[in-house]
């Protein structure tokens, strides 16, 4: 009677996954008190990696890089003071001046119809004097 062998299968079976699951939790009590140094935490902010998109790689802004100002994409509902914020805690520099730039889409033909391309907003982020990033090493 295979049919009545599933249900008994079920009422024996949790009362074994309770104890197997407090044989763990002691497990990684035990590790944590063996180890003396506090766990170390990464303090990047979530917020931070949402506002800097990317960075805009282009000859220009490879020019700019080089006299210390940065050209990041940012989401169109990003503002000044929370870019600043975001570069000086991901990156650990000080930010002297932040400029924004707001383009909207080329319009892109596909036989009769017209399409936009996505609109596109820009961080100009200029460092104070004698910090840099390595953004555009490579490139």
């Amino acid at each position: 009677m295979a049919i009545l062998d599933r249900f008994l299968k079920k009422d024996e079976a949790p009362a074994k996954k309770p104890a197997a699951k407090k044989a763990v939790a002691k497990k990684t009590v035990a590790k944590s008190e063996k180890s003396d140094k506090p766990a170390v935490t990464s303090k990047v902010d979530p917020q931070a990696l949402r506002l800097l998109t990317k960075p805009h790689v282009s000859e220009k802004a490879a020019r700019l890089a080089d006299a210390g100002t940065y050209v990041f994409q940012v989401p169109m509902n990003a503002e000044k003071v929370s870019i600043r914020k975001a570069v000086e805690s991901l990156y650990g520099v000080n930010v002297e001046a932040v400029r924004i730039i707001r383009t909207s889409g080329k319009p892109v033909r596909r036989g009769k119809r017209v399409t936009f391309r996505h609109d596109v907003k820009k961080a100009l982020v200029t460092l104070k004097k004698g910090q840099t990033l390595s953004l555009y090493e490579g490139v």
